[in-house]
């Protein structure tokens, strides 16, 4: 069942329950009050009998009252029935009882009904006031018992004719309860067709979306929703929106993964191919009796065992930058103080490097969590970047500083090489890259240092920037946070 014949069958549904809901209550009210199930005539009558007499009603009655107490006997001489004529000229009407007899009573009223539903005699007159069916017509009455001379009994009583329930009812109920029907119903498709507009029209805009989006056009863009529509329609769209766009997000962040893959097996091979190359290269002109003296061979040698050196170092290079990339190293962070850490590097460093002066300046000493093996991995790259790119004329000098910008710490590693044009600054950090125009490997370097450094970095929750002006020097900063 649609969403929209659930809302027309509650609609339904909750009319008849009230209307049952509502006359199950009353029925019981008035079983409870009554001791007996009410009918409309009932209860009309029941809403009558305190009713307040009109003058007329009022006048009529005590003016036969007193005839009754003063003189019963005379109610059925000539005199009095002329006084009955003229009550009756104010829309009321008169009944005189005897005994079981009906003695007097007004034009348009029925004998027979009277007898059958004269009240009680009550000679206490406690039951004064009522209501009584006279031919199928209701006649609210005031009624006074009284004896005869005699000792026999008799009654009078002064009735208005009322404009009755009932007969209201059989001329005007089918058409009020037509007209009630009509506008339950009017706003019954009044309802409907509002929630139509504000729900259900939304979430079939928003289902012929998701179709579209099926069949793979995540570019078509979410349907306006219309004014007043549901909270919950507009929170569902809003949802669908940012799924839709976290979507277009993966789906282009896998198309870079794949473009990054494509070139990645691209620079790998491109950097395998040269180096085997060459060692291909001498040891077929050692094969083939090239190298014809001792100090050739020697050359021929010397290259293929640096060319395969290299190759062996672009392989372990690549193999730590795959396991980076596929986060299959573990990292162990532990609370280190900077400057102790930073002092073993540049001391162990020292030690095998002479031709490098590298100066340690620290500003502060803070304490920071780093995974100790890594980050020396990090700041050792950026150590061999500098020398691979250092200037020829010029004694290499590295500085180590250490800045602390309130919660920050900033590690920096400043040469004096031959720096990097701006313009080839955004890709330094790129697998491969090496800001040669030809992918040489004169340098030596593999183009993956600063790659790892990146990813390192990346792992401590920080990031890393870099400055360069060429002919002037490189400035690499790691920035972490204080611990």
């Amino acid at each position: 069942m649609t969403i929209k014949n659930r809302f027309l069958t509650s609609y339904i549904g909750g009319i008849v329950i009230a209307s049952v809901s509502i006359l199950s209550i009353l029925c019981i009210v008035f079983y409870v009050t009554t001791g007996s199930i009410s009918t409309p005539k009932t209860l009309y009558q029941t809403f009558t009998k305190q009713r307040s007499l009109s003058p007329d009603e009022g006048l009529a009655y005590v003016e036969l009252r007193n005839i009754a107490k003063m003189d019963p006997d005379n109610l059925l001489e000539q005199d009095i029935q002329k006084r009955l004529q003229q009550i009756e000229q104010r829309s009321l009407g008169v009944v005189i009882r005897h005994e079981k007899k009906i003695v007097y009573y007004s034009k348009g009223l029925v004998e027979r009904s009277l007898i059958v539903h004269f009240p009680s005699f009550d000679k206490n007159n406690i039951e004064t006031k009522g209501t009584i069916d006279n031919a199928g017509g209701l006649y609210r009455y005031i009624k006074y018992d009284f004896f005869y001379s005699d000792k026999s009994k008799g009654s009078v009583l002064v009735l208005k004719k009322e404009n009755s329930f009932l007969d209201f009812l059989t001329k005007w109920g089918i058409i009020i309860i037509l007209i009630i029907f009509l506008v339950a119903i009017t706003a019954m498709l009044f309802l409907n067709q509002f929630l139509s507009k504000t729900i259900v029209k939304p979430l079939e805009n928003l289902g012929r979306t998701m179709s579209e989006i099926r069949e793979g056009d995540l570019m078509i863009e979410t349907p306006i929703l219309p004014p007043k529509t549901a909270k919950e329609v507009h929170e569902l769209t809003s949802n669908f929106e940012s799924m839709r766009l976290a979507l277009l997000d993966s789906i282009q962040e896998q198309r870079n993964l794949e473009k990054n893959r494509k070139d990645l097996i691209a620079s790998i091979s491109h950097d395998l191919k040269t180096p085997i190359t060459t060692i291909i290269g001498y040891v077929e002109g050692l094969q083939e009796g090239v190298a014809e003296t001792p100090e050739k061979r020697e050359k021929y040698l010397k290259t293929i065992h640096s060319k395969s050196l290299a190759l062996n170092s672009l392989i372990e290079e690549l193999f730590l930058y795959s396991k980076f990339d596929a986060e299959a190293i573990q990292f162990y962070f532990e609370r280190i103080q900077l400057t102790k850490f930073l002092t073993h590097i540049v001391e162990e460093f020292q030690l095998y490097n002479q031709e490098v002066q590298l100066e340690l300046n620290v500003e502060e000493d803070v304490y920071v969590y780093i995974d100790r093996r890594q980050m020396n991995r990090a700041i050792i790259n950026l150590i061999e970047n500098s020398m691979k790119f250092k200037k020829q004329t010029e004694l290499l000098y590295i500085i180590l500083e250490v800045v602390v910008v309130d919660d920050l710490v900033e590690i920096k590693v400043r040469d004096n090489g031959q720096g990097i044009p701006e313009s080839k600054l955004p890709y330094v950090f790129d697998h491969f890259y090496r800001g040669e125009e030809a992918r040489t490997s004169t340098t030596g370097g593999s183009g993956l240092g600063l790659a790892i450094v990146k990813q390192i970095v990346s792992k401590h929750n920080g990031h890393v920037k870099i400055q360069s002006k060429l002919d002037y020097g490189t400035t690499v900063t790691i920035i972490l946070k204080k611990a």
